[in-house]
């Protein structure tokens, strides 16, 4: 019975969400964007052709991930339906058992109620007609991976369900944190043996390289069925996408997409769901235990600046909704990460001024000050400074020079965009990838390890 009621429980929580993604707004969306007519080439090339261009295309992705989403609960509705009628034939109870709301017809009737609900009233499971919980939202249950990896912290491997407790070669998991960073593009064969054996002649190279592969391909062994996890060809490496793959990095990544995208639509409700999961999924600064490496330190930037932009933007929504309480403690998550982060400085000292709490406002302004005096030695920015006299009526000092204006906010800014593009120009000089394509097919298997 209690299996029973698990079950019964998922499936609930499926069809919920299905009523949620199904509503009839999303069909009308799906017949506007059907039409071609609003689509067609332009006769000449405009600023505002290019932005309505990309309008549709982003509300086509958008169209897609709530596609995407009423899929898995589909999917997850017909294997729990499938479950029940089996447990009921291998326990031999009644199907024509009454139970309110229950059975096949019961939750068929529950999906349809969408269509009888008046127009512009919110249906009851969406989450923009309930007030926004502060706790973290239960994390859909995903099919069992094949290699699943967390390289956002310290870095957990597990293969075919085992963990790996221990690496016996430091440049094998070196090699495989490389190929998994390029996951989905092959590697250059003479870009990991320059990256990893600098100094070593090229054969002395190839060889320790041969070698980490060796031992990698044995911590990645596993039931494949002659499938091998790294394959090789035409001289490069990749992982094997024949494999079914879960990497952190990868689904923090997307979460943080689909959250932008439902933040821009202003669907709050989904919005603070992506966010969550995202904020979940960081357990820390990416390979957090390799003290070694050097050649990931501008993606490692880079993702924990994504990650402050999304504590930052989650606070902001619960700011506007009101939840106070869940702003401030997301703001002081950031501050743990980077205590010189501005905007989280900005958004606590709106939190308290919301809550009438002045005293906390400069309080937060002296931490912020001496946070930026004693790691930066600069002052706080204009902005910064702004929003506290405009909170607590203090008056600036006459002849006081702003040095924040003058400083390069790398961190938790909106405007980092020329930090990353550096980390990105940094990580494309090591990648330095051929696009050649990378056929799985002709990739050489256990016999040709390389």
């Amino acid at each position: 019975m209690v299996r029973q009621r698990d079950a019964g429980g998922r499936l609930n929580d499926a069809v919920t969400e299905l009523r949620r993604l199904t509503q009839r707004e999303l069909f009308q969306a799906l017949e506007q964007l059907a039409g071609t007519d609003h689509v067609g080439v332009a006769s000449r090339v405009s600023v505002e052709s290019v932005r309505n261009l990309q309008l549709w295309s982003a509300e086509h992705l958008r169209l897609a991930a709530h596609l995407e989403a009423a899929a898995r609960c589909c999917r997850i509705i017909e294997r729990e339906l499938n479950s029940q009628i089996d447990a009921l034939l291998a326990d031999g109870e009644p199907t024509t058992k009454k139970r309110r709301g229950g059975g096949l017809a019961g939750w068929l009737k529950v999906i349809s109620q969408h269509d009888h609900l008046p127009s512009g009233q919110p249906d009851p499971g969406s989450t923009d007609a309930v007030a926004v919980s502060s706790q973290q939202l239960p994390v859909t249950d995903r099919p069992e991976a094949d290699i699943s990896t967390l390289a956002l912290g310290p870095l957990e491997l597990r293969v075919a369900g085992r963990r790996v407790m221990k690496w016996n070669s430091l440049k094998a998991r070196s090699v495989f944190q490389y190929l998994l960073i390029h996951h989905g593009r092959p590697v250059r064969r003479d870009v990991l043996m320059d990256l990893h054996w600098p100094n070593h002649t090229y054969t002395a190279a190839r060889n320790n390289l041969n070698v980490a592969l060796y031992n990698l391909r044995n911590v990645l062994e596993g039931p494949w069925q002659g499938l091998q996890p790294i394959l090789y060809q035409d001289g490069c490496y990749a992982l094997n996408p024949k494999l079914k793959w879960r990497i952190d990095r990868e689904e923090f990544l997307s979460s943080l997409s689909q959250a932008h995208l439902a933040n821009l639509s202003d669907h709050s409700g989904v919005a603070i769901r992506h966010y969550q999961r995202a904020v979940q999924l960081y357990r820390g600064r990416l390979f957090e235990d390799d003290p070694a490496g050097d050649w990931y330190l501008p993606e490692q930037r880079h993702l924990n600046e994504l990650y402050l932009e999304a504590l930052e933007s989650l606070g902001k929504i619960y700011l506007d909704l009101g939840e106070l309480a869940s702003a401030a403690k997301l703001g002081q998550l950031a501050l743990a990460n980077d205590p010189c982060c501005e905007p989280i400085h900005r958004l606590l000292m709106r939190c308290y001024s919301l809550e009438h709490k002045q005293q906390l406002v400069s309080r937060q302004y002296r931490i912020c000050a001496e946070a930026l005096r004693d790691e930066l030695g600069v002052s706080p920015g204009l902005e910064t400074t702004r929003l506290f006299h405009d909170l607590t009526g203090a008056r600036r000092p006459a002849g006081r020079r702003d040095t924040g204006e003058l400083r390069t906010r790398a961190a938790c800014s909106p405007a980092s965009a020329v930090v990353i593009a550096a980390a990105m120009a940094s990580a494309a000089k090591v990648a330095a990838l051929p696009n050649t394509p990378f056929s799985p097919s002709t990739a050489y298997g256990a016999a040709n390890p390389r």
